[in-house]
């Protein structure tokens, strides 16, 4: 008993220690059940369920809704043989059920401090750690052979997940942004950059803006920070992609420029996230930056600003969390 406590302490204290540095806000209720108001909501036995659980709840301003996002989050943290689509299905059908009650909830609402005059939605989160370090595979394959078409989602209802590959990538991106703000590259605040895009444009300040969920699983994360004693203000960007070819990045190039920032003077560091990454990642960006100019005409402003972009990896790192420890209390 005391080493299964252990092992579901380890999800909470990972989220926290990750999410925070993506500028999530956490509320203090954690682990702690709501009423359900749903009878046709059953649980084991077939049985209507009397409450849904509730792990923890983050909360940000979505730049682009001009609402808070609530994040009601199921965290676990398994062994790599335990997570299979069974587990999975289970998961993902106790969080539809709850974040359907969680939605219209009186009970839910307050129990979560939420401001009623505010705009705001609530959504799942289902986060799966694997706490032995040891599934290799690409989660996607068994999230695809849960039949999500059979789980009961309400309309209106999203739900969010991120699975091992997710979370250490987090984690070692938590990691390397407490290592650049240690060396000055990067002050204490810093903001996520979100452009203005075709059909969205970003709301609210600039400034102390989050990475909303879907930044944290998208092909890049971009930072925008002011000046520190040691640097000069700019970007640094994320790259979650496999940084495998030219064309990759001369579609990141041309993102770039889309989004007004080659244009804006500003420092560019790349940190690049995969550590598959290839060995030669410099040549091939190198390589992407000339085709780049030549498909701008030889532009020789461009390919100075272009010039100046800095690319690295950032160093992967393994979370240590493990059964044994977390039976520890500070």
């Amino acid at each position: 008993m005391a080493e299964t406590i252990n092992i579901g302490e380890i999800a909470p204290r990972l989220s926290k220690d990750i999410l925070k540095h993506f500028l999530w806000g956490i509320h203090p209720k954690m682990d702690d059940n709501f009423e359900c108001s749903n009878e046709k909501h059953l649980g084991e036995g077939g049985k209507p369920k009397a409450t849904h659980p509730g792990d923890v709840v983050f909360l940000y301003q979505d730049p682009y809704l001009g609402k808070t996002v609530y994040l009601h989050t199921d965290l676990k943290s398994y062994a790599a043989d335990s997570i299979n689509s069974t587990r999975l299905r289970s998961a993902f059908k106790s969080l539809c059920m709850t974040i359907d009650c969680a939605r219209g909830s009186d009970s839910w609402r307050s129990k979560y401090s939420v401001d009623e005059s505010e705009a705001y939605e609530v959504r799942g989160l289902l986060f799966v750690h694997n706490h032995d370090n040891g599934y290799d595979k690409p989660f996607y394959e068994a999230i695809d052979k849960v039949d999500l078409q059979a789980l009961p989602v309400a309309p209106g209802t999203q739900l969010h997940y991120l699975g091992p590959k997710d979370i250490q990538r987090l984690y070692s991106i938590a990691n390397d942004v407490l290592r650049l703000k240690g060396e000055g590259e990067l002050p204490q605040t810093y903001t996520f950059y979100y452009p203005d895009l075709v059909m969205s444009r970003r709301q609210g300040d600039v400034w102390a803006q989050p990475a909303t969920v879907e930044t944290l699983t998208s092909p890049y994360i971009i930072i925008k920070h002011a000046a520190t004693d040691s640097q000069s203000a700019g970007y640094i960007i994320y790259y979650n992609a496999p940084a495998s070819s030219p064309e990759e990045f001369e579609y990141f190039l041309d993102s770039l420029s889309r989004f007004q920032m080659l244009e804006s003077g500003e420092r560019i560091l790349l940190r690049v996230t995969d550590p598959d990454a290839p060995n030669d990642l410099k040549s091939i960006f190198l390589t992407a930056q000339k085709k780049y100019v030549k498909a701008w005409g030889f532009d020789s402003a461009r390919e100075e600003i272009l010039a100046k972009i800095q690319i690295e990896r950032i160093t992967s790192v393994t979370s240590t969390y493990n059964p044994g420890d977390m039976g520890w209390r500070e």
